[in-house]
């Protein structure tokens, strides 16, 4: 079992932290739907911070969390400083990189009167989606994965109705280029094909499910709405950016570096259900036989102990700090100021369960950010060389206490319910809103738009003015994909592999991944 390391007052605070994220972390992925976004005060403010989201959601360029980006920026007497931070070393310089000239590329765009901006708007939306040829290209090749497994799922009652949708979605085919794919799925996210998909997965609701055809249609609905999002985030940048003009004027971009993360938790021979649960609870507590009972019957069902013991023993399970609380730790330690003192962080992804606690409890107060719930357990807080000895060990463990209480809080309701896991959902949110204002449409009869038309291409031009219905994507000015490079059988594999990935844990449950005295405070 390793090392005990229940002797060193560090190493007992880091061993008591994640005994109950990784107990949760086995209970269920998903700690609930998706929060709120912060309430923004101005409009200001409003366009600041979702300027920093899509900034962020921009410089991530690869599908996964290697590459979560955030953004902070800073406000002193000389320029605006926007501060960028990466979840891995690797990735932070070639996101350095783009962001740089991409800023250039919206100051160049609104100092220019509307009507001259055509052409860098263009070049704007092409640059960024260029930028993540990676991510776009693995999400498509999941949509036609996902579009695949819709045609084994055919609805019996309405073949017609299921064949003019798969004709429709025959569009979004991986042998065109990435820039057609992106535009296509923005330009037809309001099409009536959009409301039959909504319709098949909306009854289902927050219900966890195994009904094959339903997550087939719920993941493509939720890729559509990935792959048009590279489309509406640099409109929306330029958008913002233009109402923003004095944080052009002078400013500076510079990475973080990232600092170490606290060490990997150790298991020893008190690492296991019983010893960890009593840990959770106050020292007598009159419920522990209940709870007992409780993770008992949950062990015997999902193998809690099994599961929990593998995450220990998996060596890939290295903790690594998340790119917002990076830049949450850069500007509390260096007493920086955030712009008009709005202690926002933007983020390419909503915060993780683990993070948002973390921005809760922070002396620093920064804006609470979305969540997206799911844990994570290679969570981790900046390492402290000196340990119980360093300056910061007991603000981080009055933290890290207080998000105990929630994470404490959660495993413990679930264990006396003897529940099983809350329904799976992805980090990122589609970004389609639900056509809730319009009638359902009946796709089984002849109507205005049908699903056989001819792709429609994208103009910039009007799409950027607001019209939205043509963006036209140049052959010149960004060579698509070859087709081989999409259809291979290594790409086929990873693709299937992908997919079951995704609904993993709707369809199995408890997915795999991956002191014996009463709890105290740390």
């Amino acid at each position: 079992m390793g090392p005990k390391p229940r002797l060193d007052p560090y190493m007992k605070l880091l061993s008591r932290f994640y005994e109950p994220i990784i107990l949760l972390r086995t209970l269920g992925k998903t700690r609930g739907e998706h929060t709120s976004s912060p309430w923004d005060e101005t409009p200001e403010q409003v366009n600041r911070r979702r300027l920093l989201r899509n900034l962020s959601y921009l410089c991530d360029y690869e599908k996964g969390g290697d590459t979560t980006a955030s953004i902070g920026i800073e406000e002193n007497d000389e320029r605006f400083v926007f501060w960028i931070a990466s979840n891995t070393a690797r990735s932070g310089a070639r996101i350095l990189q783009f962001l740089k000239p991409a800023l250039a590329k919206l100051h160049c765009i609104i100092v220019l009167e509307e009507e001259l901006r055509t052409y860098l708007e263009k070049d704007f939306i092409h640059t960024c989606i260029r930028f993540a040829e990676r991510r776009v290209k693995k999400e498509i090749r999941l949509l036609s994965t996902a579009i695949a497994r819709c045609k084994r799922y055919r609805n019996s009652e309405n073949p017609e109705a299921d064949s003019k949708l798969l004709a429709w979605l025959g569009q979004f085919s991986i042998k065109r280029g990435i820039l057609d794919v992106c535009s296509l799925a923005y330009d037809q996210r309001k099409a009536p094909e959009m409301r039959w998909l909504e319709g098949e997965i909306q009854p289902y609701g927050g219900e966890a499910h195994t009904n094959e055809r339903v997550l087939a249609f719920e993941q493509v609905h939720h890729l559509l709405g990935r792959l048009a999002h590279h489309v509406r985030a640099p409109i929306e940048a330029i958008k913002d950016s233009s109402s923003l003009p004095r944080l052009f004027d002078v400013y500076d971009v510079r990475l973080i570096r990232p600092v170490d993360s606290n060490p990997r938790p150790q298991a020893d021979s008190l690492t296991n259900l019983p010893s960890i649960l009593k840990r959770m609870l106050p020292a007598n507590d009159p419920k522990l036989k209940e709870y007992e009972e409780g993770i008992r019957s949950l062990d015997q069902k999902f193998h809690i102990t099994e599961r929990i013991h593998r995450q220990y023993e998996d060596k890939n399970f290295q903790p690594q700090i998340h790119a917002e609380i990076q830049v949450l730790e850069h500007f509390h330690n260096n007493n920086i100021n955030f712009v008009d003192d709005d202690r926002y962080i933007g983020c390419s992804k909503p915060a993780c369960y683990c993070c948002h606690l973390y921005f809760q409890h922070h002396q620093a107060r920064p804006v609470v950010p979305e969540s997206h719930q799911n844990i994570y357990p290679n969570w981790g807080v900046p390492a402290l060389p000196s340990g119980a000895e360093d300056p910061g060990y007991k603000e981080q463990r009055n933290l890290m206490n207080k998000m105990l209480q929630t994470i404490k809080q959660d495993a413990l309701s679930q264990i006396r319910r003897k529940a099983g896991p809350l329904r799976w959902h992805a980090d990122s949110r589609t970004g389609i809103t639900m056509s809730s204002m319009e009638s359902p449409l009946d796709i089984g009869h002849p109507r205005k738009h049908s699903p056989e038309r001819e792709l429609v291409t994208l103009d910039a031009e009007s799409a950027l003015s607001g019209g939205i219905s043509r963006i036209e994507l140049q052959s010149d000015a960004l060579e698509a994909p070859s087709t081989s490079s999409l259809e291979d059988d290594t790409d086929s594999i990873e693709s299937a592999n992908s997919d079951r990935e995704f609904h993993n844990e709707t369809m199995s449950g408890f997915d795999s991944d991956s002191d014996s005295s009463g709890g105290c405070a740390l």
